[in-house]
């Protein structure tokens, strides 16, 4: 399972590394990065690179609840914890949508209900309606690896060694994942580039998590090649 990108912004050092622990202790794998102040996360945020915040509301400079409400000016669907020692905002926090208003201290039942929330709606986000076949699926694309033609089904290959047959063909499903990073390299084979771990080049294969491989036809090596590059480029920017 991919980590979870989790927001730390708390100023009080002994709090801000307890409710770290907390995090990397929790029931779902997750990354986390601290902020000591609503003014440093802001400088730092973009929407898309973080899947949860932990914001603290009381820190010296501007407020979390201020510098959640300018979260939301770019970003509506993030989901955010108000961690406080005081409920006197519960207010603000239902205006501004957070997902948690949560007092201290925090416990760890607290932290594993937000990080499951967070993944919950990643979940939701990643969903893509598509119609094979005639037939509507809703598939859970960033869990999906690759998928490959035999004869008139489709494999499906996800994350967890779990794999589904369904009717239809990658001409029909190719151009309804355009939103995701899904590369035709082969007239057989869609691969998702978020799960590419190496280009064999001399092969012509894509190496895909959990063992998986997908086939480049040679004519398409680099377009391949440069689409994984790209798609690198993108995260590290991102990341950055």
């Amino acid at each position: 399972m991919k980590e979870l990108q989790i927001a730390l912004c708390e100023d009080q050092a002994d709090e801000q590394a307890q409710l770290a622990g907390l995090i990397q202790s929790g029931t779902l794998p997750a990354s986390v990065t601290v902020f000591r102040n609503g003014e440093d996360f802001l400088r730092e945020y973009r929407p898309g690179r973080f899947d949860l915040v932990f914001m603290d509301i009381y820190m010296d400079g501007i407020t979390g609840v201020e510098t959640v409400r300018q979260i939301r000016t770019s970003d509506s669907k993030l989901p955010i914890v108000f961690v406080t020692s005081s409920r006197e905002h519960a207010l603000d926090g239902y205006r501004l949508e957070v997902a948690k208003y949560l007092e201290k201290p925090v416990t760890q039942k607290d932290v594993d209900e937000a990080l499951l929330l967070a993944e919950e709606q990643r979940e939701r986000q990643s969903m893509a309606a598509v119609v094979l076949h005639k037939k509507e699926f809703r598939l859970p694309v960033n869990r999906l690896i690759c998928a490959e033609q035999k004869a008139h089904y489709l494999v499906l290959y996800y994350e967890g060694n779990r794999e589904e047959q369904v009717r239809g063909r990658l001409d029909e499903l190719s151009p309804q994942l355009a939103a995701f990073p899904f590369f035709r390299c082969h007239k057989s084979y869609l691969a998702n580039l978020a799960h590419v771990t190496s280009i064999d080049r001399e092969l012509l294969l894509l190496h895909l998590r959990e063992g998986h491989v997908a086939y480049i036809r040679r004519e398409y090596l680099k377009k391949t090649v440069d689409a994984w590059e790209n798609w690198l480029f993108s995260q590290a920017r991102k990341d950055g």
